[in-house]
């Protein structure tokens, strides 16, 4: 898309749609709801559009065939440290990296692909299988601690359930040991620093002596003691653990034959927990506010999970005859997408819909706006499991949908595409079903209050402040 004389291109940049700077006050509203404002943004301004941000400008796209590009055709033009185009020195790194170190959610090029090749193994579908069992028996072990009535913070348990899971399968232990409720008070909720990862003085702001970095920082250096004296155990052990941080000191380059290195494994380590239960427990949250707002479609899902498994636990072997219920879960997914949008910094000047934009320019691909496209998703707002369901219904013109052929392939990307898409993709939509399934066999649960109208929306998309509910044994 480069092969014209940039020259031509000098009008364009200014050209690109773009929303009136705003005031003090309707930054306040935009801030409540980042994502719907950019879904305003696509459907008033078109697939491209220039989004004013402090000094900088960020161009949001949502054209299929240059969202395609961006992310996957041409996805080495393009990198993922978008900070470096913000104010501060670019040896401050984001505020991601600055907890996750160069895992595979920040790393870049050369450097990101080969750790990519190294780690994917370990994600193998059939080794992730194995854990079916466990985030059956964690889900279990919080269902019974419901309470008939009880009115409560439902994202803060999920949070704990999710937390739960990723600490028995990335260090085989469990919820009550020393080491979990180490981690699970390490760090504020809804992401403290890290909503700062967007912001274009997010360096900056990360280096203020506030008092929710200094918490931030001491909890990382105790994540920090606990993952690295799990990997000196881990070497001096048998080596035969089935555990991801026993399966990651197994990797080795097969070109060089060297292993990871302990500071490659703790920002691995640190970036599978951080994203794992941040993701998870914000979409197990959402699923369960969807269903208890969609009383009719939460009856369908119990016939289905009562006639599965009756009074036993889910395994991984039903998962194939769940079929509703892993609708349910991807279609939570598509309204409340966890990366609900990707950010990337073009290398080179790029041309997209016929418009200029310049090198080192910060360009947003947002899942949550581009799950919100009429064209592929009719009635976009309203949560219709049945749009994923393998087989169409004569009396459901919805069903069926997302699996029609001639669909474009990125019109659903809940965890990205291409070579920076999730690694743990399968892993965690075998959770999320997992999950549905087993805590559902006994109970539903009904949102209390009003719709919740603010989400933060920085790390993950998750409900501001939680969200309450009332827990009610099914009869």
């Amino acid at each position: 898309m480069t092969d014209v004389d940039t020259s031509e291109w000098s009008a364009h940049t200014d050209s690109i749609p773009s929303p009136e700077v705003m005031g003090l006050k309707e930054m306040r509203e935009v801030i409540k709801n980042v994502p719907r404002y950019l879904s305003g943004l696509r459907d008033q301004y078109g697939p491209v559009v220039r989004v004013p941000m402090g000094k900088t400008d960020a161009f949001l796209v949502s054209d299929f065939d240059v969202v395609q590009d961006v992310i996957i055709a041409s996805s080495r033009r393009f990198d993922k440290d978008a900070q470096k185009t913000g104010p501060g020195p670019d040896d401050w790194g984001s505020s991601l990296e600055r907890v996750l170190g160069k895992g595979l959610v920040t790393s870049v090029g050369t450097y990101h692909r080969r750790q990519r090749r190294l780690i994917q193994p370990v994600f193998h579908r059939q080794r992730i299988a194995g854990y079916g069992s466990a985030f059956a028996s964690i889900a279990a072990e919080a269902s019974a601690n419901f309470t008939e009535g009880e009115r409560f913070n439902f994202h803060e348990e999920m949070y704990e359930l999710a937390l739960g899971m990723v600490t028995r399968t990335l260090f085989d232990v469990s919820l009550e040991s020393e080491a979990a409720a180490r981690i699970r008070t390490a760090f504020p909720r809804e992401g403290g620093p890290l909503r700062w990862e967007l912001s274009p003085f997010g360096k900056i702001l990360l280096h203020l002596p506030l008092p929710a970095n200094r918490q931030f920082k001491q909890g990382l250096q105790a994540v920090d003691e606990i993952v690295y004296g799990m990997i000196e155990d881990r070497r001096r052990g048998k080596g035969d653990g089935q555990d991801l941080l026993s399966l990651l000191l197994q990797v080795t380059d097969a070109d060089t034959g060297e292993y990871l290195t302990d500071l490659e494994l703790r920002d691995e380590a640190i970036t599978l927990l951080m994203a794992g239960h941040e993701t998870s427990s914000g979409s197990l949250t959402w699923a369960y506010y969807l269903l208890g707002t969609h009383p009719e479609i939460r009856e369908r899902m119990h016939k289905e999970i009562d006639w599965v498994l009756g009074d036993r636990l889910p395994t991984v072997e039903d998962l194939p005859r769940l079929m509703f219920t892993d609708a349910v879960y991807s279609e939570a997914l598509r309204l409340y997408p966890p990366a609900w949008v990707l950010v990337r910094r073009s290398l080179e000047d790029y041309r997209a819909n016929g418009y200029h934009i310049p090198r080192n320019s910060v360009i947003m691909v947002s899942p949550y706006v581009l799950h919100r496209d009429t064209t592929w998703w009719p009635e976009p707002e309203r949560f219709i499991p049945s749009r994923f369901l393998s087989f169409e219904d004569p009396f459901d013109s919805f069903s069926g949908q997302a699996k029609a052929p001639g669909r474009p392939k990125l019109a659903y990307l809940p965890f990205g595409a291409g070579p920076r898409q999730c690694i743990g993709n399968v892993f965690a939509q075998m959770e999320g079903v997992m999950a549905l399934a087993t805590l559902s066999r006994h109970w539903e649960f009904e949102p209390v209050g009003e719709p919740p109208n603010r989400v933060t929306s920085d790390f993950t998309l998750q409900p501001r402040g939680g969200l309450e509910m009332v827990a009610h044994r099914r009869r």
